[in-house]
């Protein structure tokens, strides 16, 4: 890598780790309130780590196009592409199922109700009166195929994952930032 570039780098890092204490300090000290309009995701206490993780994101992005960009060097002109290495790779698959299991609303009825603890399938039935036994139970081995609910061997008790609450916290932003949109559509400007 040539020094040019290694300076560039050098200080797209520092500008990210920038950002970053900036992001942190608007998270500490204003309230929800006083916030600019975004679009925000609660996860908890993770927030920190999901910013730095988009973040950093964003760096190995601009890092990437910076590889990928033609260099006129001495020598001609050189187009370098690189992959990314395996691990960074996303298992397109296992996304695929986590979005299918959130694409029914008695899933997510499901979900929400472990979200409290967890519960025998019977608790569910009682609970979703309006989910039959084989439709609940075929709702269950979608979530437990997916990652976002496991069953316990001993008990037999159905417990949402961490993945699970995450993503169902997710899915309600999400529909909460579309009906917000669609609102905001109606609304003449």
């Amino acid at each position: 890598m040539s020094e040019d570039l290694k300076d560039e780098m050098k200080k797209l890092k520092e500008e990210l780790a920038n950002l970053r204490e900036q992001l942190k300090e608007m998270s500490e000290t204003k309230p929800k309130e006083e916030r600019r309009r975004g679009i925000y995701i609660d996860i908890g206490n993770r927030i920190h780590d999901y910013v730095e993780d988009a973040l950093e994101g964003v760096a190995e992005g601009v890092s990437g196009e910076l590889e990928k960009s033609v260099f006129i060097g001495p020598y001609g002109i050189k187009v370098y592409r690189k992959e990314p290495p395996e691990e960074e790779k996303v298992n397109l698959t296992k996304a695929s199922s986590a979005m299918n299991a959130l694409g029914n609303e008695h899933r997510l009825k499901i979900l929400k109700d472990l979200m409290y603890g967890g519960k025998y399938i019977s608790e569910l039935q009682e609970r979703l009166p309006e989910i039959t036994s084989s439709t609940l139970s075929s709702h269950l081995d979608v979530l437990q195929e997916s990652g976002l609910v496991v069953q316990e061997k001993t008990r037999g008790r159905y417990l949402i994952t961490m993945p699970g609450r995450i993503a169902y916290k997710m899915a309600n932003k999400i529909a909460k930032l579309l009906e917000r949109e669609q609102g905001d559509k109606s609304t003449p400007q």
